[in-house]
């Protein structure tokens, strides 16, 4: 196992277990927001490197201490605020050139190749409002007067990667964004991780390891503030879905409105933890 230490406000120690995690292949875990065109989602063009158009949203979202008006959802497990994102091998953060985004997993994902999709809605349904303000809570324990009035919601449905197939692996992973208008946070949902890489980044493709792996965390563009998630663009990323610094594996939160990201799991005196991360065997 290996200890790393972050310099973030706080951070809680993960849940590693794998034993804690419930692969299913037919649907996302529990701990996946609803999503789909069955609640409402609208789907990403079916593309290789795409995004969508520019998506106006109806609340203004603060992202390190600058609101956003609208924003993209790339193919490429990334949502952007400032263009769109088609680069497949990620680089290491921190990136400048306004390149200003939210990534759950930055990586060469293709919905050409098989029937994975890409789907997202923005909501203010009271059901997911109260979702969202719950798992605020929880997460960010001092923060118990916060009431989320916003939401959005992007999911990657079993994609595969560049140069797979529909009989290669998935991934299924969601990125949520919740506001009260002021804060801001993300939440990473994982469910199978079973790639980290695209053919074009030199990965296997019959496996899709290897290479250059996904990159997870923010970036604001600036070319000096980002964070990355433990493990990003490793092997050991494929750990996500069994790691967690929430205590509840397969999820990831963060608070982002601030010059700088707060990582969740904070305990009532925000003291900084040391993070175990499993190190594949």
């Amino acid at each position: 196992m290996l200890l790393l230490h972050f310099s973030v406000t706080c951070l809680a120690l993960l849940s590693v277990a794998p034993t804690a995690v419930t692969r299913q292949a037919l649907s996302a875990p529990a701990h996946f927001y609803p999503y789909g065109p069955g609640v409402g989602d609208s789907t990403a063009p079916v593309n290789d490197d795409g995004s969508t158009d520019k998506i106006p949203i109806a609340t203004p979202f603060p992202y390190f201490d600058q609101n956003h008006d609208s924003l993209y959802v790339n193919t490429n497990g990334l949502i952007s605020f400032l263009r769109e994102v088609s680069q497949f091998t990620p680089d290491a953060f921190p990136l400048s050139g306004n390149r200003r985004f939210v990534a759950a997993f930055w990586a060469d994902v293709d919905t050409t190749e098989n029937d994975g999709r890409v789907y997202y809605r923005e909501t203010t349904d009271s059901a997911i409002l109260q979702r969202a303000t719950d798992d605020v809570r929880r997460g960010f324990v001092r923060l118990t007067r916060f009431t989320a009035s916003w939401v959005f919601i992007a999911s990657w449905h079993k994609v595969t990667y560049y140069g797979g197939s529909s009989t290669t692996s998935l991934n299924t992973f969601q990125i949520v964004l919740i506001t009260n208008g002021r804060h801001s946070f993300t939440i990473f949902n994982y469910g199978d991780i079973s790639w980290t890489t695209g053919t074009a980044s030199d990965g296997d493709r019959e496996t899709g390891l290897g290479g250059t792996p996904a990159q997870v965390g923010f970036n604001a563009g600036d070319g000096v503030r980002s964070f990355s998630v433990p493990g990003s663009r490793t092997a050991s990323i494929a750990d996500v879905e069994t790691t967690s610094n929430v205590g509840l594996a397969g999820r990831w939160m963060f608070r982002i409105d601030d010059v700088s990201v707060e990582a969740g799991g904070c305990n009532t005196e925000g003291s900084t933890l040391t993070v175990a991360v499993l190190t594949p065997v």
